[in-house]
């Protein structure tokens, strides 16, 4: 029982019968020389890897064209005292040989191609494609927003610096006294110490840099402080 690897056995029979009946007979007409002959033919269809039934058919060509090729080389040597025939079975073997050609060609387009179809869907031809490390089928949804900072916890007052401790208690005074780099004109408050003065400029904890964007004055309280000027 001849056998492909890979054809299931019912199809393999058929292979092999259609190539029992497209195979020339041996030169020695003998059952010995027929199963030898057909066991060539059905090692020759192995070494060509047919992987269905199409390829089958194809190695089945490919092998009873070349059989038949040689055979009429084989009456042409036998008839070489007659140069017609001769030129004849020569001409006949050239194009079982083309014949051969031909369906050996389709065979290696379809393997060929089969074989590049299978390397594309090898893990590192993937990964050369980007399908290796990304999802091919869901698209992967909007990144979501950083999880804001908590806020750092505030300070204790005593543990504020003094001139902390005066733009929290006055902190308009504090950021006049920053905008105008000094004492602000006119003076409309009891100025502090200089050291203190000076700590309030040039100081650039938050506290104090907050001093340098107030929020805007309502016109209540511009109308106020315009009073109490």
């Amino acid at each position: 029982m001849h056998t492909l690897p890979n054809l299931p056995p019912s199809i393999v029979r058929e292979l092999f019968a259609s190539l029992r009946e497209s195979l020339p007979d041996p030169a020695i007409a003998s059952p010995e020389a027929r199963a030898a002959r057909e066991d060539l033919a059905m090692a020759e269809i192995a070494a060509l890897h047919p992987a269905d039934a199409i390829e089958g058919e194809l190695a089945v060509q490919v092998v009873a064209a070349g059989a038949w090729a040689k055979d009429c080389l084989r009456l042409a040597r036998e008839y070489r005292n007659d140069l017609a025939e001769t030129v004849r079975c020569r001409a006949q073997a050239m194009t079982m040989m083309r014949q051969m050609q031909t369906a050996l060609g389709k065979l290696e387009r379809r393997q060929a191609a089969q074989e590049k179809a299978e390397a594309e869907m090898h893990p590192a031809a993937m990964q050369r494609a980007g399908w290796w490390f990304r999802e091919a089928t869901v698209p992967a949804g909007p990144t979501p927003p950083p999880e804001p900072e908590p806020a750092a916890p505030p300070q204790e007052f005593g543990a504020l610096t003094e001139a902390e401790q005066y733009a929290v208690v006055y902190p308009e005074r504090a950021a006049r006294i920053r905008a105008a780099g000094g004492l602000p004109a006119p003076l409309d408050f009891g100025p502090p110490e200089l050291t203190l003065i000076e700590a309030l400029v040039s100081g650039n904890s938050p506290i104090l840099q907050a001093l340098d964007n107030p929020p805007p004055v309502s016109s209540h309280e511009a109308q106020s402080r315009q009073r109490a000027q």
